[in-house]
């Protein structure tokens, strides 16, 4: 039906069977980092990742691999015609460097699959903007911040964020990320939308912000990647594609 794509949003937040980690909550409420890790939820919760029936791990596949396959199969419609195509990807506050291994990128021994994959999406689009701005193809990466939606409840019974709610707008005075609700983490994506995409910087990821008394605001972060990194991280997806094509068709 169509000839071109516009924009193009990818979101993909998996984090399989999430356990709330009590004693890094009590120990960072006491700590110089307490507002960063609630802003990041780094430490806090514990995943259980998964094998799925290809043999990929689950987070990865799900968060990364999966819409890059997507992006590869609607290459025909984007960049084509006389305007460019944006590709807006929702990473995260919790990509780190740390918790990214090159030779692990699919995060098969470590801890952390969550940040692992955000960070993965973080090389990826600087990848495709190195590779294919030159034909009118634009991606860019934003943070929706903390938001609590259903899937957010579910970590841990309801009367437990009734008692936690009174620190966490207490905690958006000092920290923006503390978005809380899908209207206000949705501020970067919209904000992009109105953008020129060949002025935004490939390099920076755009986070939405929201004020202590719930203005809403975009800032922006300058991503820890080198584009060499990127650029093996992309090869390294596209000999995965191959691999995993030629063994569907000779399942088939």
């Amino acid at each position: 039906r169509f000839q071109r794509l516009d924009y193009v949003y990818l979101n993909a937040g998996i984090m399989p069977s999430p356990h709330l980690n009590i004693g890094a909550v009590l120990s960072s409420l006491f700590s110089r980092k307490v507002i960063h890790v609630f802003s990041t939820a780094e430490g806090l919760l514990t995943q259980d990742d998964r094998v799925t029936a290809h043999g990929l791990q689950e987070v990865f596949a799900t968060n990364v691999f999966g819409h890059f396959v997507l992006i590869r199969e609607l290459d025909p419609l984007l960049g084509r015609g006389d305007s460019p195509s944006q590709l807006i990807w929702t990473s995260s506050r919790s990509a780190r460097k740390a918790n990214f291994s090159l030779e692990d990128f699919q995060h098969s021994r470590g801890q952390e699959p969550y940040s692992s994959s955000k960070y993965a999406l973080d090389l990826l689009s600087v990848a495709l903007n190195r590779n294919f701005n030159q034909r009118g193809l634009f991606s860019s990466v934003v943070c929706p911040g903390t938001m609590l939606t259903n899937l957010t409840y579910g970590i841990l019974p309801r009367f437990v964020w009734t008692l936690i709610m009174p620190i966490i707008w207490l905690l958006r005075f000092f920290a923006n990320a503390f978005t809380l609700t899908p209207y206000n983490g949705a501020e970067a994506l919209v904000w992009l939308f109105r953008q020129k995409p060949e002025s935004l910087n490939p390099q920076t990821k755009y986070l939405s912000a929201t004020t202590g008394f719930g203005s809403n605001y975009v800032t922006t972060e300058k991503m820890d990647l080198d584009d060499d990194t990127a650029e093996k991280f992309y090869r390294s997806l596209l000999e995965l594609e191959r691999h995993l094509r030629a063994t569907l068709l000779s399942t088939d």
